[in-house]
């Protein structure tokens, strides 16, 4: 498989894998999770392998497409968590309360 083709799996595998993210964890504790969902080191030789879904083979990933993982996952991670923090603060000022205890009577 070319490296082209192998990232835009991995690519998406990113995009799949923070969709349902946990946003109790650090950053550095999912990306740690993701690689070793996503791109595993099997045999603990430091050779990272990604399982093909169409064809069921493991492709070796070389340092380049890691180090290239890596920055991607950080990345879109911190674009998610600003998006994350702008939806919150939006929801404070809609969720303005009328106190109607006044006008009983």
């Amino acid at each position: 498989m070319d490296s082209k083709k192998l990232w835009l799996k991995i690519s998406g595998s990113i995009n799949y894998y923070l969709q349902y993210y946990s946003k109790r964890m650090t950053n550095e504790e999912l990306l740690k999770d993701y690689l070793e969902y996503a791109i595993p080191d099997i045999e603990g030789d430091g050779v990272h392998t990604y399982l093909d879904k169409q064809t069921l083979e493991r492709v070796i990933v070389d340092d380049e497409m890691m180090d290239k993982a890596k920055v991607a996952f950080i990345e879109r991670l911190e674009k998610r968590r600003a998006k994350e923090v702008n939806v919150k603060e939006e929801n404070k000022v809609l969720a303005d309360v009328i106190d109607i205890s006044k006008y009983r009577k």
